[in-house]
């Protein structure tokens, strides 16, 4: 009986587990997002696949324009034929520092997947 207990406890933690994937082009944007909400740029960059001199350069113009993330939402999610890039269209709601109004817009995120994890894509 205390085995039949300890092997289904060890399930049911292997499956809470398995269904947070942090590898899916939603996950990503999502933690892209949320870490520039929270003003963590070295974090959010992170999530994208650009080269660390690129990195920094976004990293500036993020500073400089104080951009404000108030909402964001997944909407969908498309991958593509060959499993190695995908679309994710998030709902977005922000200000900056020249326009203190809050603007509203869904986006088409691209992904693409880098070293077999997705990355937020920038051209």
């Amino acid at each position: 009986m205390k085995k039949t207990a300890i092997l289904l406890s060890a399930l049911m933690a292997l499956s809470i587990l398995g269904c947070k994937n942090n590898n899916t082009p939603e996950q990503v944007v999502l933690n892209f997002y949320k870490a520039t909400q929270d003003n963590e740029y070295q974090k959010a960059m992170t999530y994208t696949n650009l080269a660390e001199e690129e990195k920094d350069q976004v990293i500036q113009v993020l500073d400089q324009t104080g951009m404000v993330i108030h909402n964001f939402e997944v909407l969908e999610t498309n991958i593509e034929e060959g499993d190695s890039t995908a679309f994710v269209t998030l709902h977005l709601e922000v200000s900056n520092a020249f326009n203190p109004d809050t603007m509203s817009n869904d986006l088409d995120i691209p992904c693409v997947k880098v070293g077999g994890e997705w990355k937020v894509k920038f051209i």
